[in-house]
């Protein structure tokens, strides 16, 4: 089946003003825009809190001190002395131009003030903020209303009026008069504000370009990762290497992603690397298992052909012989069919082993007995060495048998008539809680050329026959994954015309 062919996407920006780094800009200038207005807005409310609590301490006493130096009421009669209340009124304006003076009675009425009558558009006073004032337990600003406005409150002093022990009034002080309101409105645009606002604009401006070299120096890393990645992307795949102690020590995200992408990118270049070779040995075992299975499906078919062709032709024999020839071609198209079923099972982790303890010395002395008419049929002798009388391994029984009935079956097809085939069983020299277990023979022996391809799977030798490699290439190749599951590494050693000689270790217990 052709599969479609995945086109690379193309990366494409719409404007300068999509990238990532105008996009931080912006971001980052309307931050420093709107905290540099709030900061200018919160300067002129703070300044004019402390200015009002600052006047509003060192005038404190200011309403107590005329009271003891003034006589504002008239006797007993708690009524205002006119003359008394414009004197020091015009005294206090001389002095502190905003200030401005009121006589209350005890109910909050102004009942005195040297002020234009019209100007004056409240003639009640709240007495709650002037009795707060006069005991001190308040913080400071503390704001009552302003006789001259109908909303406005601000800062004041106050003091009681008392003749002897009887009430007579209250001298109510503001601190910030109509005067202070006409300075304050003329110093809108004046130097000090102006300088506020221009100092507030230069520390934003030095922020933004701060920040702009900041976020250029954070945004060329990953823009430099946003490149490697479109790169990938167009299966580029580029040359990198993961590094675990790398990853453990990254400064910061940006980092951590870099390492992250490099590690990923180079795992995913091995598995095509693997998907490459994996796809290149799938086309060779497909052509070499095609071949083989084709070799005893034509001598079936040839044979089978000519007894229906022949048969009245041919003798009782030559029939015989026809059907011995296709029954021995159909066991090994049989034996071939089952290693490749056996060979994909290991090799796709299908086959989960069951692990046992078990005599290994009564699996071998089963496994020889199977072999023991081909053998004979050869002239062979089949020889077992057990240095360890009932040793017991930790292995899948199953497989070990398959892998001893691999290493015999080799070991006759290789050795020629009158040979000697030895399987030893003995103490691991290297481990205690290990047995060495060795098949050897005295046949033909491997060359160095092909004895590092003899567990491929259907390695062939231009010299060597198609039999041979059915023989040697899907055998052995079983037995080293059965091997491999049990951790255990097969050797071999082998000389021209003198034998070959396998072996591996299993453990004794479970580790």
């Amino acid at each position: 089946m052709n599969h479609p062919q995945v086109e690379p996407v193309k990366l494409l920006r719409s404007s300068v003003f999509s990238t990532l780094i105008a996009k931080l800009s912006l971001v980052l200038v309307l931050i420093i825009g709107t905290v540099g207005l709030g900061v200018f807005l919160a300067s002129q409310a703070w300044m004019r809190v402390y200015y009002e609590e600052l006047t509003q301490k060192l005038n404190f006493d200011i309403a107590m001190y005329v009271t003891g130096e003034y006589h504002l009421m008239q006797g007993e009669s708690d009524q205002p002395s006119t003359e008394v209340v414009k004197q020091l009124a015009h005294q206090a304006m001389i002095i502190n131009p905003v200030v401005e003076v009121y006589l209350l009675d005890t109910s909050g009425k102004i009942i005195g003030h040297d002020l234009p009558p019209e100007s004056v558009l409240r003639q009640q006073v709240p007495l709650g903020p002037i009795k707060a004032f006069i005991s001190g337990q308040h913080e400071f600003p503390l704001r009552g209303i302003d006789p001259r406005s109908e909303n406005a409150n601000k800062v004041f002093s106050a003091a009681e009026l008392r003749q002897g022990d009887k009430l007579q009034g209250y001298l109510y002080v503001i601190l910030g008069g109509k005067a202070y309101d006409n300075i304050e409105d003329g110093l809108n645009d004046s130097y000090s504000r102006t300088m506020v606002l221009t100092l507030i604009l230069l520390i934003s401006i030095v922020a933004v370009v701060t920040g702009l070299f900041v976020f250029r120096l954070l945004v060329q890393r990953l823009s430099r990762l946003s490149r490697k990645m479109h790169s990938f992307a167009q299966h580029e795949l580029p040359q990198v290497s993961s590094d675990p102690i790398q990853q453990a020590i990254a400064q910061d995200e940006i980092e951590l992603l870099q390492h992250t992408f490099d590690s990923m990118s180079g795992q995913i270049k091995q598995q095509f690397n693997l998907l490459r070779e994996a796809d290149a040995t799938r086309r060779e075992l497909i052509s070499n298992v095609s071949h083989d299975l084709r070799t005893p499906l034509a001598t079936i078919q040839g044979y089978l052909e000519t007894l229906l062709i022949k048969n009245s032709n041919l003798s009782e024999q030559e029939r015989l012989d026809y059907l011995n020839t296709a029954m021995k071609s159909s066991r090994r198209l049989g034996q071939l069919i089952g290693d490749l079923f056996e060979l994909s099972k290991l090799e796709s982790h299908h086959t989960r082993p069951n692990f046992e303890q078990f005599s290994l010395a009564e699996l071998v002395f089963d496994t020889a007995g199977e072999f023991r008419l081909e053998a004979e049929a050869k002239s062979l002798q089949i020889e077992i060495d057990n240095r360890e009388n009932n040793a017991l391994v930790y292995a899948d029984i199953s497989l070990m048998q398959r892998v001893f009935e691999n290493l015999i079956r080799n070991a006759i097809a290789y050795t020629p008539e009158g040979g000697r085939i030895l399987i030893n069983i003995q103490a691991d020299p290297a481990s205690s809680g290990r047995i060495q277990v060795a098949v050897a023979d005295t046949g033909r022996g491997i060359s160095d050329e092909d004895l590092p391809h003899i567990f491929d799977r259907f390695y062939a030798n231009p010299d060597r026959s198609r039999q041979d490699v059915i023989a040697t290439g899907l055998g052995l190749a079983i037995v080293k994954r059965i091997l491999d599951i049990h951790t255990s590494e097969v050797r071999v050693a082998s000389k021209l015309n003198q034998g070959t000689r396998f072996e591996f270790e299993l453990p004794r217990q479970a580790a």
